[in-house]
């Protein structure tokens, strides 16, 4: 006896929408058709007027990771638990690497800190330094199932920015091993200078934040990345772009034939700088920083061309940590941009956030949707087709979405269990109704129904070009 159909629903893939029912058995898709010919199953799941997705993979989430004195208000249990009511199944998180450290041991000491979450992870193995040690670490990372990188071009006074001779070692290096390594493209010279002659002016307010991290704090830093992987025959991925001059930079290399892949998130499709105008846009403090509306429109025409993934960039903190290191005065916190703790949450609207901007508006199909937030990130992360895809032999991770359903994205009806969002009163049309993970139900009705510590470390391969 099958584990579970999924009846009368449409299957949406990267290439095609099909109407078609699922057979779920040991974890798997066991087969695809018509329901009464696949035979008895323990459960049968009515998903008639409803489209059946792969599961989303987010592969851009920072739980339990200490930045600016804070922890972050989500750890892999209760972050997890968000991302399954954003129809996340896998997510990938990044190492706690400082100098000093050894990285497979931070690889390894993460998995374990991750082992509570309820659908399946991965890591990115950070490299803060390139010293001989952690260089000759990279084969047994990749090995180890860990086939990605990151590397910060910025935070220096936070001690994780890596130097450019670094860079260049770390690149060369995932480049003969096969891993694909990111960059956080921010320019450190640029926006220590804006930083510091800001603050000389007194210029610290929250509309001021922009101006320190300018687009060409962006651009500069994604152009020097990318020579720098040119040089050393690797190829590149840009989390988080945000600018249209990054978006042309990108562009122009993949005319080029260089295999650069670029990510966005939510927040730069949807959100502007111009929220940093509130009483309350310390709210909106993330790096890199918000842009104008036409940066906005810039990545959503480059969705599915130069940005192939959305992901979270989930960073999230309770409304006491981001200010608790502002100054304070008698007529309460004075506003320093320096002060406030940067990142917003995201992984569960993400989803929500796709289906009303995106397919609502006529910016993404839904097999455009499928593509940025399950396909391209399994296929490039090492992934595919074990997930990103609902065909026979794939793991039965799968998100049920009802169009016509509409929500209101309000702090009090999320489950990151903090006391703001930045997208309160966002009235939403297109909902996710289900999430399935490995054939087991984890939301359903509104509720979780999942299990601590049931997702599973997830061993990706090896990077291959021409994605």
């Amino acid at each position: 006896m099958l584990d579970l159909i999924i009846r009368g629903g449409s299957i949406v893939n990267a290439d095609a929408i099909i109407k078609t029912d699922i057979a779920v058995q040991d974890g798997r898709i066991v087969s695809l058709g018509d329901a009464a010919l696949l035979g008895r199953a323990k459960r049968v799941i009515n998903a008639a007027g409803q489209y059946v997705l792969p599961g989303l993979i987010d592969m851009h989430t920072h739980f339990e990771a200490p930045f600016m004195g804070c922890r972050g208000a989500l750890d892999f249990y209760s972050g997890s638990v968000a991302g399954a009511f954003g129809g996340v199944t896998t997510f990938i998180d990044f190492t706690n690497t400082r100098p000093g450290d050894s990285v497979l041991a931070r690889v390894k000491e993460r998995r374990e800190e991750m082992a509570k979450a309820v659908i399946d992870y991965s890591t990115h193995a950070k490299f803060v330094e390139a010293n001989p040690q952690v260089i000759a670490e990279i084969p047994a990372i990749v090995e180890y199932g860990c086939s990605s990188i990151k590397l910060f071009m910025t935070y220096r006074k936070e001690g994780v920015m890596i130097e450019d001779d670094g860079m260049l070692a770390v690149l060369e290096a995932a480049r003969k091993w096969g891993a694909l390594p990111g960059v956080h493209a921010e320019s450190n010279a640029i926006a220590e200078f804006h930083i510091e002659r800001q603050r000389a002016k007194g210029e610290l307010d929250w509309i001021d934040f922009p101006k320190a991290k300018p687009p060409l704090c962006e651009e500069e830093a994604v152009r020097r990345a990318i020579l720098l992987a040119e040089a050393a025959g690797s190829p590149l991925y840009i989390f988080h772009l945000t600018s249209r001059r990054g978006l042309e930079t990108v562009r122009q290399s993949r005319l080029r034939g260089y295999p650069v892949y670029a990510e966005t998130c939510p927040h730069y499709l949807v959100l502007t700088q111009e929220m940093y105008r509130q009483d309350e846009g310390y709210r909106y403090i993330m790096s890199p920083p918000l842009r104008d509306a036409d940066d906005c429109q810039a990545l959503w025409t480059g969705l599915g061309q130069d940005v192939l993934v959305v992901s979270s960039d989930d960073c999230t903190y309770t409304l006491a940590e981001k200010t608790m290191f502002l100054p304070q005065d008698e007529t309460g916190g004075r506003r320093d941009f320096t002060k406030v703790v940067n990142g917003v949450p995201g992984i569960e609207t993400r989803l929500p956030l796709l289906l009303e901007e995106g397919v609502q508006q006529g910016r993404l199909t839904l097999q455009q949707l499928v593509a940025v937030a399950s396909a391209n990130p399994a296929k490039l992360f090492g992934l595919y087709p074990e997930k990103g895809v609902l065909q026979p032999g794939s793991l039965a991770d799968m998100v049920l979405v009802d169009l016509a359903q509409t929500g209101t994205l309000q702090a009090d009806r999320l489950h990151q269990g903090i006391d703001y969002s930045v997208y309160e009163g966002k009235k939403i049309t297109g909902w996710p109704t289900m999430t399935i993970a490995r054939g087991k139900v984890i939301v359903e009705g509104g509720n979780f129904v999942g299990v601590r510590g049931a997702g599973q470390f997830v061993r990706r391969k090896p990077f291959a070009a021409n994605r």
